[in-house]
C-alpha cells in the first residue's frame, strides 16, 4: 500500500478541520464531496490512525487530529512560501519582507508603515501575519518571519534582541454618554460597581491590573473577558461596560460612541520589535524599521506616552 502523504491529503485535512463538514471542505477546495472523503480516508490509512469520528451524522475530530492540525498548517505555510518565492523570482520580485505582529500593532500603525514602504519599494513583497505576541515571537525565533512587533517588555521575556519602540499608558474605554466619559483620568476607585470588559487572566497587562486593584482594595465586576482589545472597545460601544485597554488600539477607533480616558496611576504598555537572524536584506529592512518607528510615534498622542 502506498504510504506517501501528498499535498492534497494535507489540504483536505486542514479544510475539514476548519470547515467541520465535508460539504464545506469540498467547496473551499473546489472539488466534490467524494474526493474529500477519499483523501481523508487515504490520509488516515497512511498515518495509521483515525482522525475523525462520526457523531450524529457529523464528523468530529479526534484528539490526534487536533494535535496534528498546527503541524499540518505550518507545513502548508512552508509550501505556500516556496510558491511565493518562485513566483517572485519569475516576476523579478527578488525582495521579500515577512512581518508578524500583535493585533493591536497589526491594525494600527503598521498598515500605514507598510503602505509607505511599498510605495518606496514596489519590487518588495510584504506579508503581514497577525498573531498573539508570544506566537509572533515564536515565528521570529523559528526564522519564519523577518521582523516581529509585540506587546511585551524586554524585561519580561527570555527572548533576546527585543527593542522597545515606545512605552504607552493604558486608557479606559468609556461609553460616550457615561458620567465618567467627561473625566480627564480614572483610578481604581472609579470602577466600583461598574461592569468591566477585561483581558483574560493569562495576559501580562491583566496581571498588572489585578495587582493594582488588589493593592487599592477594589473589587471589580468583570462581566466579560476577551483577548482582543478592539473587541473590548466594540463591547463598550454596545453597552457592556468599561474596558482598560492599550493606547494603540484606542487610536484605531474612530467612532463617536466611545471616549478614552487615561488610567491612573499610569500602567506602562510596552510596544517592542525584534528582528530575525535570517532577516531580509538591510537594503529594505532598515527603511521599513524607520517607517514603523515613525508611524507608531505619530499615531500615539503625547499625553498617552510615558
Amino acid at each position: 500500500m502506498d504510504k506517501k502523504i501528498t499535498l492534497r491529503h494535507l489540504e483536505a485535512f486542514r479544510a475539514l478541520m476548519l470547515r467541520r463538514s465535508v460539504t464545506a471542505a469540498a467547496q473551499s477546495l473546489e472539488v466534490t464531496q467524494p474526493v474529500v472523503t477519499r483523501l481523508i480516508a487515504e490520509f488516515e490509512a497512511r498515518i495509521g490512525m483515525p482522525l475523525f469520528e462520526r457523531v450524529k451524522s457529523r464528523l468530529q475530530p479526534t484528539s490526534a487530529a487536533t494535535l496534528l492540525l498546527e503541524d499540518v498548517h505550518q507545513a502548508l505555510m512552508g509550501i505556500e512560501r516556496i510558491r511565493n518565492i518562485s513566483e517572485n523570482v519569475r516576476f523579478r520580485r527578488l525582495q521579500r519582507l515577512e512581518v508578524t505582529a500583535a493585533p493591536a500593532m497589526a491594525t494600527s500603525f503598521l498598515p500605514s508603515a507598510i503602505a509607505k514602504f511599498s510605495a518606496q519599494f514596489p519590487e518588495t513583497l510584504v506579508t503581514l501575519h497577525m498573531q498573539a505576541s508570544p506566537a509572533a515571537l515564536d515565528m521570529v525565533q523559528a526564522e519564519r518571519c523577518d521582523i516581529g512587533f509585540v506587546m511585551l517588555s524586554p524585561d519580561h521575556t527570555r527572548f533576546k534582541g527585543l527593542e522597545t519602540l515606545v512605552i504607552g499608558k493604558l486608557v479606559v474605554a468609556v461609553p460616550a454618554g457615561h458620567k465618567l466619559a467627561r473625566r480627564s483620568s480614572l483610578s481604581p476607585v472609579d470602577f466600583v460597581d461598574e461592569p468591566l470588559v477585561s483581558l483574560p487572566t493569562m495576559m501580562e497587562t491583566r496581571t498588572k491590573l489585578d495587582s493594582l486593584f488588589l493593592v487599592n482594595r477594589v473589587q471589580r465586576r468583570v462581566n466579560i473577558e476577551t483577548q482582543i482589545s478592539y473587541a473590548a472597545i466594540k463591547l463598550v460601544e454596545a453597552g457592556a461596560g468599561l474596558a482598560i485597554i492599550d493606547p494603540l488600539t484606542a487610536c484605531s477607533y474612530h467612532g463617536p460612541d466611545v471616549k478614552f480616558v487615561l488610567f491612573e496611576p499610569a500602567v506602562p504598555c510596552e510596544y517592542s520589535m525584534v528582528v530575525s537572524n535570517r532577516h531580509a536584506s538591510t537594503l529594505v529592512l532598515k527603511p521599513f524599521i524607520d517607517l514603523a518607528k515613525a508611524e507608531i510615534k505619530r499615531m500615539l498622542p503625547k499625553r498617552w506616552i510615558l
